[in-house]
């Protein structure tokens, strides 16, 4: 780097107030200590993509597992299994707050949440090459 590039000039103020650390003219020595820039990896030195065999394998299992928890998730808690299982027969409370319109109701809405993340995963698949 030059010299003059490691100066600071300031501009003269313009309002005629002498002000003792900024003349018309001097300047100022700026010593800028940047740490150096990162080196970035040559693009053919970045890690190859999966096999295609793998990505496919991939995402045929996400899009069956997002889809089979979307379908039991939007269908369970509509029927008699969902309140009358001996899991929540024992907590009274935890069956009356089960059999809620509201909790069945979010219980479908993230089951739809699902069914859509599979179909939009499976229609939106690119090789990565």
């Amino acid at each position: 780097m030059d010299h003059e590039a490691k100066v600071l000039k300031f501009p003269p103020r313009g309002t005629g107030e002498a002000d003792p650390a900024s003349e018309q003219g001097s300047s100022m020595q700026v010593e800028f200590n940047a740490p150096p820039a990162p080196v970035l990896a040559p693009p053919e030195a970045a890690e190859p993509p999966p096999p295609l065999w793998i990505q496919r394998f991939f995402l045929i299992t996400t899009v069956i597992f997002c889809l089979w928890i979307g379908l039991v998730l939007s269908i369970l808690p509509w029927l008699p299994v969902w309140t009358e299982n001996s899991i929540v027969s024992d907590f009274p409370t935890l069956r009356w707050f089960l059999g809620l319109g509201f909790v069945r109701g979010l219980t479908t809405g993230l089951a739809l949440l699902d069914l859509w993340i599979g179909i939009s995963e499976a229609v939106h698949y690119r090789d990565r090459r």
